[in-house]
Formats: C-alpha cells, structure tokens, sequence
C-alpha cells in the first residue's frame, strides 16, 4: 500500500504554515487537484513531486526576504 502525505505535514515538516503552503498550492491550480479536496497525495508521486516544488520555492522566497531584512 502507498504511502500517503498531506500539505500540513509537509508544511510542518519544513517549518512552513500549513495555510501559507495551501495558499500557494491552490494558486498554481494543479488539474489533479479538485477543490474543496484535501491535499493528500502518494509520497513519491509526481502530484507529491509537484507539492514538494511549490514548497521549495516558499522556502527559497522565505530565505530571500530574511536577507533583506
């Protein structure tokens, strides 16, 4: 059986707010993704690849903005 992820352990795994990932994830309007569903997707899936992405950009602009400040 596969392994299943959501975006709020991703987001808490990588010290991101859940809402702000969620955010993100419903502004890129993924055609796998039907709201109002969860964002539960297979670990290692190309819709978790996908989340993973977005997650990457939130940290790079998070990091960003700390040099900034």
């Amino acid at each position: 059986m596969a392994e299943l992820t959501t975006a709020a352990e991703m987001a808490n795994a990588a010290g991101i707010d859940p809402d702000t990932f969620r955010e993100a994830l419903r502004g890129c309007d993924f055609v796998w993704h039907n709201p109002p569903d969860d964002w539960t997707v297979e670990i290692d899936s190309r819709e978790h690849e996908s989340m993973r992405t977005v997650l990457v950009i939130l940290l790079l602009k998070r990091k960003i903005n700390k040099r900034r400040a």
